[in-house]
């Protein structure tokens, strides 16, 4: 089964590999740094690696200096591969494929690790997706839908618009346009819907029981909810975005500079200077 990655929601701008760090810069623009973790030495890679999706010893990303288009990087020996040259955003791996976001038409399409047997899952255009075994949920202008991976079997869920959505068990969450942007929990089995009031996330993660994200009601400060209760604390102040989640550590871009810090809170601290 796959192991859910929530920080593509995010931006897939931080990625950990053997316990090696890799960070998107966001202030130049100038590439990825990669932060080894035997020594000091920060090695510097060409191409501004968005949606990054580790499968092995590889980095599957969407390059923004190369027009997003789809690449695959080797650990071990640092070489790059375009395997698809549609420029794509949202870049996630399930199984064997990958899915995407088209730059072009935005629609939602998929094809394997080799970048061969490309198909367009949706006819319509979709703000964000998320795929989990077969099923597919996705967001449209139009609503929140569902289909399985070749396209089949769509079905409306809800006529709210879902801008940074993560699934969570049979939950889809997400913050709401329709909606002055309000964190909603969607339950699959039931169709309910619920708000949580004064919490509108401009980005979101999850460590599987919480909910954290950088709340533009408070100053874009980082907020952990717990969804069951509605209970929710500011767990920094700082304005933050591309919220990322690695372990028990909280990663988010502050100022175009990265920073970390426990997922239970407390003072941040700058990862990397670009």
């Amino acid at each position: 089964m796959d192991i859910v990655n929530y920080n593509i929601n995010s931006g897939g701008l931080v990625c950990e590999a053997d316990g090696n760090l890799l960070l998107a810069d966001l202030r130049h623009y100038s590439g990825t740094r990669l932060l080894t973790a035997t020594s000091e030495e920060k090695a510097h890679l060409d191409g501004m690696f968005w949606f990054m999706n580790r499968a092995g010893d590889d980095i599957y990303y969407s390059d923004q200096l190369q027009g997003n288009r789809l690449y695959r990087m080797n650990l071990s020996t640092q070489s790059v591969e375009r395997i698809q040259d549609r420029p794509c955003y949202g870049l996630a791996l399930s199984g064997d494929w990958l899915y995407y976001k088209s730059e072009i038409d935005h629609k939602l399409y998929r094809c394997l690790l080799n970048g061969r047997n490309e198909s367009r899952v949706t006819d319509e255009p979709v703000e964000c997706f998320v795929v989990e075994g077969e099923q597919v949920y996705y967001a449209t202008q139009q609503g929140i839908r569902s289909c399985d991976v070749t396209g089949k079997d769509r079905e409306q869920l809800s006529e709210s618009v879902a801008m940074h959505m993560i699934k969570i068990g049979d939950t889809l969450i997400f913050a709401d346009s329709k909606n002055q942007y309000q964190l909603t929990a969607l339950h699959l089995e039931t169709g309910e819907a619920r708000t949580y009031a004064d919490v509108s996330p401009n980005s979101l993660n999850s460590d599987g029981r919480y909910v954290y994200c950088a709340n533009r009601n408070n100053d874009s400060s980082v907020y952990r909810v717990d969804l069951d209760t509605g209970n929710k604390i500011r767990i920094c102040g700082e304005r933050a975005d591309h919220i990322h989640i690695l372990g028990n550590i909280i990663y988010f871009s502050s100022g175009f500079e990265w920073y970390k810090m426990s997922l239970n809170g407390g003072q941040a601290e700058k990862v990397i200077t670009f």
